[in-house]
């Protein structure tokens, strides 16, 4: 094999080889036989690639690459399948992944409420007397009644063992007698900020605690009962392999929990990619004590706040009056409701722009966002000396760009808010699926004219900003693929409705995968090293069963990941009785 290779450009535009590659050792492993979509803006499409030291050393065609190999290198022929940079979720809960293979009641899919019912009661047959239940994923919108349960028909299959049950959006969950109990909650207890307990006619607890209200049963459960959080993680970590995630922006994740990844990182347990965002509650802290922490496996750098809840459980927060509730228990106009003080949101915001942190800040009414974007634009007026060169507003501006502040979901926004992502530098991280799963009543919330705002990812790229695409795992499936679809047609699994749920909003289907590639590692300060197949970049990629770019639109739900692959190590094979559909 020649010493010095050539730098002469392939006719066909792909190549070439990195610089400091050229006098070398033969690469590791070749990948070849393959169309690799590799988001390289010098290549965007490749027949082969070169690994070396578990990264992209050289990418090209088949002509370029195979003379490197040396008698060493390990040559994979990929069968002619398709090759895409490894699949980023820039919003999920690890954790909640893994408990629902790991002792959590999965509802996720339930048509009625008495399904739910038969599914918890075959878990207490299980259960030992006065162990606790814990269920998440159930949708009361997918109900012939679309009427939230009530404690009544739960208790009365599980007086003695205490049960919380969440709703597929997280900020609802409804509980039994006995959990109750234990939390001391009666018919009098008040509401507290930024939450609701649901009531009767007769003003008593129907069981369903709404966004705030959640934490008057949470703090009474022990944390046993989610099931060992080194098990529940590895589970999670093999489900996203499977589906071609190879990293993971983790929200709202604690300290220890924190540790706990770096220690199973170093021990070599944990490979797959996560940003950690560590929790509202003790932000200020944890910003105070600590710095931004940057690991090749476990990055912990960021905070995660909530502004509102959801719309399925009406706790998003509108500039106007839901359309399906326009008053509340008071008589007052209801609107939802505001979890944090918008102030405290600015302060959040300033100490992170002062110590180096990011804040993804959740927020998923129209009025939400506006007031998350004006703390975030208050604190960088307003944050300490800095090194910025630049006075007054512009340079304020710039220095929020440069910290890449996020809003997590962003789901309805009014118009006039829409540019000012742009302008200033806030990244929109966004769930495809969750637009077809509540593009169904969506317009019963808030109207046709307020939702043509609603899920505006067109929109909001063509006024400049940068979208992070996720799923919100479990809230939704962790298959990125069903992301995927969602984005480029706006329709559900049927195929409905025709054209697309506001079609004006579809992104390209190279948009799509760049939200969850080259995007979603912007979106965490990764982008020179993950996130697309390029030179000098971890060598994290999948191999998938269909071209996503241009097969029909139909069927890319079905896509299954046959390889997954990690700093240039195999970490997923699917078996091969399965690889067929």
């Amino acid at each position: 094999m020649p010493n010095v290779l050539s730098p002469i450009v392939a006719a066909a535009g792909l190549c070439l080889l990195l610089a400091s590659f050229a006098s070398a050792t033969p690469p590791d492993t070749i990948l070849r036989n393959a169309t690799f979509h590799t988001l390289d803006e010098k290549t965007p499409i490749a027949r082969a690639i070169a690994i070396t030291d578990g990264k992209i050393a050289a990418l090209g065609t088949e002509t370029d690459i195979l003379p490197l190999a040396g008698p060493d290198t390990k040559i994979i022929d990929l069968g002619a399948k398709t090759v895409l940079p490894g699949l980023i979720d820039a919003h999920g809960h690890l954790a909640g992944l893994g408990q629902l293979s790991l002792g959590v009641v999965d509802l996720a899919g339930t048509r009625t409420y008495e399904e739910v019912l038969e599914r918890v009661a075959a878990r207490i047959n299980d259960a030992q007397p006065g162990a606790w239940i814990i269920g998440r994923g159930w949708d009361h919108e997918s109900w012939p009644t679309r009427a939230l349960p009530t404690h009544d028909p739960l208790s009365a299959i599980s007086p003695d063992n205490p049960v919380w049950l969440s709703r597929v959006d997280g900020h609802a969950a409804l509980a039994n007698k006995a959990a109750m109990d234990l939390a001391g909650i009666d018919d009098h207890i008040s509401n507290p900020a930024g939450g609701e307990i649901i009531r009767d006619e007769h003003g008593r607890a129907t069981g369903v605690f709404i966004d705030n209200a959640e934490s008057l049963i949470e703090r009474v459960i022990p944390a046993s009962a989610s099931g060992d959080p080194r098990a529940i993680i590895l589970e999670a970590q093999a489900r996203c392999f499977e589906v071609g995630l190879t990293g993971v922006h983790d929200m709202g994740v604690h300290p220890e929990t924190a540790r706990m990844y770096r220690q199973m990182a170093d021990a070599g347990e944990l490979k797959l990619r996560i940003s950690a965002m560590i929790p509202s509650n003790v932000a200020l802290k944890y910003m105070s004590e600590n710095k931004p922490i940057d690991h090749p496996i476990v990055t912990v750098r960021g905070c995660k706040l909530y502004m509102d809840g959801a719309m399925g459980s009406r706790g998003a927060w509108l500039l106007a009056p839901y359309a399906d509730r326009p008053t509340g228990p008071d008589g007052e106009p209801y609107v939802g409701l505001a979890v944090s003080d918008p102030a405290f949101i600015e302060a959040v915001a300033k100490l992170a722009l002062e110590r180096g942190f990011q804040v993804a800040t959740h927020a998923i009414g129209d009025r939400a966002n506006r007031e998350v974007l004006n703390a975030y634009e208050r604190a960088a007026h307003n944050r300490a000396p800095t090194s910025v060169s630049e006075l007054g507003e512009l340079g304020s501006i710039r220095f929020l760009t440069e910290a890449r502040f996020r809003i997590e979901h962003a789901q309805l926004l009014h118009p006039s808010d829409i540019p000012r992502f742009a302008r200033l530098g806030i990244i929109a991280s966004m769930q495809p699926t969750h637009c077809t799963s509540d593009m169904r009543w969506v317009e019963d919330r808030v109207g046709p004219e307020r939702s043509t705002g609603a899920y505006a990812w067109k929109s909001l790229q063509r006024a400049g900003a940068r979208i992070a695409g996720g799923s919100d795992f479990p809230v939704e499936s962790h298959n990125p693929f069903l992301g995927i679809y969602a984005a480029i047609t706006r329709q559900n699994l049927d195929g409905k409705p025709d054209g697309g749920w506001q079609p004006r909003e579809r992104l390209s289907r190279t948009d799509a995968l760049r939200s969850m590639t080259i995007d979603a590692a912007y979106a965490s300060f990764h982008e020179s090293t993950r996130g697309s197949l390029s030179p000098g970049k971890f060598a994290d990629l999948i191999v998938i069963d269909r071209d996503i770019m241009t097969c029909d639109p139909r069927d890319i739900p079905a896509t299954r990941v046959l390889m997954t692959m990690l700093s240039g190590q195999i970490v997923y094979t699917r078996p091969a009785d399965t690889t067929d559909n």
